[in-house]
């Protein structure tokens, strides 16, 4: 028996955006066992299905595209994405949602995010936004810190740097930041360099980027 890569993008909505990264992996696991599709598993003592998700989403995000990557066994010719979507969809819990499969090879690494911002109806002051974004975008660097909460150090890096874009439509913001290997931006860091209280904006994140890695390790854990 061999095992193919199915690489599927899907919507993480509603009540599900407040789940976290654990959550969402058993919430995946459960469904995978309901739809009976054969998941291959990682070797030694305790093995694991082998799904992997490209990139933890932040909690309380909603999500209209996120990738998860999820081996099938099979004996002969792969089953076709259209036939696994089919199969996992119809054991989901709402708020997730299927979109697309692709067998793929490899890792994927994520490079950027884009996401949208909606500004709550008694944001009237634009015109101060724009001119701290527009102040924001001008400038070579700006240092952050954020807090990763009691115990733990912040993490400070450069919120510029990690910025490709942004710009302000109506009472839409909307972000592309740059993931590296060393980490990444979240849209809450950019709302708080901009003043806005993160708490009370819903963000969206609206495309995933992908740069495709070689696969150096046949069995790997999942995330």
């Amino acid at each position: 028996m061999t095992a193919s890569r199915y690489r599927m993008r899907f919507q993480k909505r509603e009540a599900l955006r407040f789940i976290s990264h654990h959550d969402l992996m058993r919430v995946f696991e459960l469904a995978l066992r309901r739809s009976g599709l054969k998941v291959a598993h990682t070797q030694g003592f305790n093995p694991h299905p082998k799904v992997s998700f490209a990139l933890a989403l932040p909690l309380g995000v909603e999500s209209l595209d996120e990738i998860v990557d999820i081996d099938i066994s099979h004996e002969d010719d792969p089953p076709a994405p259209e036939h696994v979507v089919s199969k996992l969809a119809a054991v989901m819990p709402p708020g997730l949602r299927l979109l697309s499969a692709e067998i793929a090879t490899g890792r994927p690494r994520v490079i950027a995010n884009e996401y949208e911002c909606e500004l709550p109806p008694d944001v009237t002051d634009l015109n101060k936004l724009q001119v701290r974004l527009s102040a924001f975008l001008a400038s070579t660097s700006h240092p952050f810190s954020r807090d990763r909460g009691k115990g733990k150090t912040p993490r400070s890096f450069d919120a510029r740097a990690f910025t490709e874009s942004a710009r302000l439509d109506g009472k839409v913001l909307h972000m592309r930041l740059i993931m590296s290997p060393e980490g990444g931006m979240k849209p809450s860091d950019l709302l708080q360099v901009l003043q806005l209280d993160p708490n009370r904006h819903l963000v969206t994140k609206t495309k995933t980027i992908l740069a495709e890695l070689p696969d150096t390790q046949d069995d790997e854990s999942s995330n």
